[in-house]
């Protein structure tokens, strides 16, 4: 393997678990706050809306509720779901931010939310990764 080659592995791990625990971080914030000063309505699966990146196959579920206010919202979730386990029409529980309505979680018996931990993990496995290559490229 060549030296460059050994750097630009190092580089990559050192990246990606930056990224994934970045985007762990501001994910779990935004529930955190929507949760500790948000309110609590019932709502309903509207439909489900496919991922805009063609390359993928997710699919965000559209939720309607009710505000407080009486404000009508019907809007994608902003992380998707496992279809099978949500149909149409299923009532779920949603908090969202009194201040933006439009921001908001759902809850249903299966908590979708805890997918963050898997980036801090996979985030701290690339760390541990990345450093330990550098360990091994630097003590060569």
């Amino acid at each position: 393997m060549s030296i460059m080659s050994e750097v630009y592995n190092i580089l990559i791990f050192l990246f990606l678990g930056t990224g994934a625990i970045y985007i762990a971080s501001k994910l779990t914030e935004k529930r955190k706050k929507i949760i500790n000063n948000g309110i609590e309505v019932e709502g309903i699966i509207f439909g489900f809306e496919a991922s805009p990146d063609s390359n993928m196959n997710a699919s965000y579920p559209v939720l309607r509720f009710v505000t407080k206010e009486g404000l009508w919202i019907t809007e994608a979730a902003d992380y998707s779901s496992i279809p099978f386990l949500l149909k149409k029409g299923q009532t779920v529980k949603i908090v969202y931010n009194p201040d933006n309505p439009k921001e908001f979680i759902y809850k249903t018996s299966v908590d979708y939310s805890k997918i963050y931990y898997l980036f801090f993990a996979v985030g701290i496995a690339c760390l541990v990764g990345g450093v330990w290559f550098a360990y091994k490229y630097l003590t060569k």
